[in-house]
């Protein structure tokens, strides 16, 4: 199957880095989306990192994903590739003696995730930063190429990430993905807002001087009515 011609309502969530909160934001919009009567349908296609019990590699990130979308599918539905080794999927892949390759091994999930929907709100989240590698032949930015869908860009909330997400923005835009929201996200381990700096203003300033269409900057503190803009937006 080739990219859709068309939006199927949903979002693919990138960010600027690793470890800035991904999987947090995006449980708290599978919930948003089933406080509102909306059914989410989640998937984070590869997971790197895994713990083996009992023989089974347990996905945390899915397990979550799939605990605040209602355990409404399969694990294996909805984190289907998993690796051990904390490292880029494709290293991972590697050092189990196997290759990961999107049109072979990702497409496939992504068009199942996209298929058939109806009122249902697809949540699709990468597998570290936007321009990381997510297979042998792709980034992770390719998972929002080829479903079509807008991204949301996590961004940490802390000093020095003016510089990433700006980045980002730009590149999103010269791929021509649209960008429905950059989410600051306020991690435990970051500064209070006494000591830390006003990215929120600072974007709001800035984006319009560098795309053509700037999204919107959103805070979020683990609260899920951070992210009701999105829902507003979601036509």
């Amino acid at each position: 199957m080739s990219a859709p011609t068309h939006n199927p309502r949903g979002w693919v969530v990138l960010a600027t880095d690793t470890g800035v909160g991904k999987t947090v934001v995006s449980c708290a919009l599978a919930r948003l989306l089933r406080e509102h009567g909306l059914s989410p349908r989640v998937r984070k296609p590869v997971e790197t990192g895994c713990e083996l019990r009992e023989d089974e590699r347990q996905p945390a990130d899915g397990i979550a994903l799939r605990e605040a979308a209602g355990w409404r599918e399969s694990l294996e539905t909805v984190c289907p590739i998993r690796y051990l080794a904390p490292v880029a999927a494709p290293e991972a892949a590697r050092r189990e003696g196997q290759t990961l390759r999107f049109k072979r091994d990702l497409a496939p999930i992504l068009d199942r995730a996209l298929a058939q929907l109806t009122t249902e709100r697809v949540i699709i989240e990468s597998a570290g930063g936007l321009l990381s590698p997510l297979a042998d032949d792709a980034l992770n930015v390719r998972l929002a190429e080829y479903t079509g869908l807008p991204a949301i860009l996590v961004a940490p909330d802390r000093l020095g990430t003016l510089s990433s997400t700006l980045a980002a923005a730009e590149s999103l835009e010269r791929r021509g993905i649209p960008l429905a929201a950059i989410i600051l996200n306020r991690r435990p381990q970051d500064p209070s807002d006494n000591d830390s700096p006003d990215n929120q203003g600072a974007l709001a300033e800035w984006l319009p001087r560098l795309v053509a269409q700037p999204p919107p900057v959103l805070r979020f503190d683990n609260d899920q009515q951070c992210l009701a803009p999105l829902l507003d937006r979601d036509t």
